[in-house]
């Protein structure tokens, strides 16, 4: 992720914010809510559905004079499956005397996505295709009820690791958050289950997992997916294998990778009470964003 850090809901941030998290969450829900994404094509083109009620709250306090960076983590469903993920966070941007709204993504869907915005918008996200999951060889078969593959998922994902390459060029390990952000015991379309785990450095998500157990004409078995939530390179190994990697390089850039899976760029800045400041455009040259003043045409 973009320089900041990510807790559960279900736990407080690690210092206090003065209430920015109540004040943010409004905007950060709205800008979701801008977002309209589809998958497929002609008569079968299926709308997904915005969660507004975001899966993760995360705060950084760890900045210069203890401003904070933080925001919430959405997800977007396609018949109650992850189909999309994003983060819609924010950052101070005290000479405005307000904060910059960043947003990332990552396609979860194997269909490639159509995601569209407003009009005026400045930043755009275009995947290139879908998120292609592989059998997760060695495995024994999904359990019969939604508790036992539960376990099973956890234990299944407890044998990956991942690894973040630092400005340096040193390899670290990512810590495993065994909670699922998101579990989805009843899925459809040939999905019997399936959960969506996240690796992390300190607080902050890194790199994605997505564990589904599939039927094929051939019975159940495990699949997985992995997926860049990072500005660095990573690396995922199974039992001292590797089985997914993301290098950064002239493709695989700071605001994408190569088929526009993952997205990331700053959109705006606004005061605490919503009010547009202005609007940021990110490009490769200028990934922080060319500045457009509110009240520029």
């Amino acid at each position: 992720m973009w320089i900041c850090g990510i807790v559960s809901l279900v736990f407080a941030a690690a210092e206090p914010d003065d209430g920015l998290a109540k004040k943010m969450l409004p905007i950060y829900i709205r800008e979701a809510s801008d977002y309209s994404m589809t998958v497929g094509t002609g008569p079968m083109k299926k709308k997904l559905e915005l969660k507004k009620e975001p899966v993760f709250e995360w705060s950084d306090p760890t900045r210069d004079n203890g401003q904070i960076t933080q925001g919430v983590v959405f997800l977007w469903l396609r018949d109650g499956r992850p189909a999309a993920i994003g983060t819609i966070f924010s950052e101070p941007r005290n000479e405005w005397k307000g904060r910059t709204v960043l947003h990332e993504f990552h396609a979860l869907d194997p269909e490639q996505l159509t995601v569209t915005r407003p009009k005026d918008a400045m930043n755009e996200w275009k995947p290139e295709a879908g998120l292609a999951r592989k059998e997760l060889d060695g495995t024994p078969a999904p359990a019969a009820t939604p508790a036992a593959r539960l376990v099973q998922m956890r234990r299944l994902a407890q044998e990956i690791t991942c690894e973040r390459v630092d400005d340096k060029g040193n390899r670290l390990d990512l810590r495993f958050l065994p909670t699922p952000l998101f579990r989805y015991p009843e899925a459809a379309n040939g999905v019997i289950d399936g959960a969506l785990f996240t690796f992390v450095s300190s607080t902050d998500p890194e790199a994605l997992l997505l564990l589904e157990a599939r039927e094929t004409k051939d019975g159940t078995r495990w699949e997985f997916a992995c997926g860049r939530f990072s500005d660095r390179s990573l690396y995922m190994k199974r039992k001292d294998k590797e089985v997914w990697s993301c290098v950064r390089n002239e493709e695989n850039t700071i605001l994408h990778d190569a088929k526009h899976l993952y997205r990331v760029y700053p959109d705006k800045i606004v005061t605490l009470e919503g009010k547009l400041i202005a609007r940021l455009k990110a490009t490769e040259k200028q990934w922080w964003g060319e500045f457009y003043k509110a009240d520029e045409k």
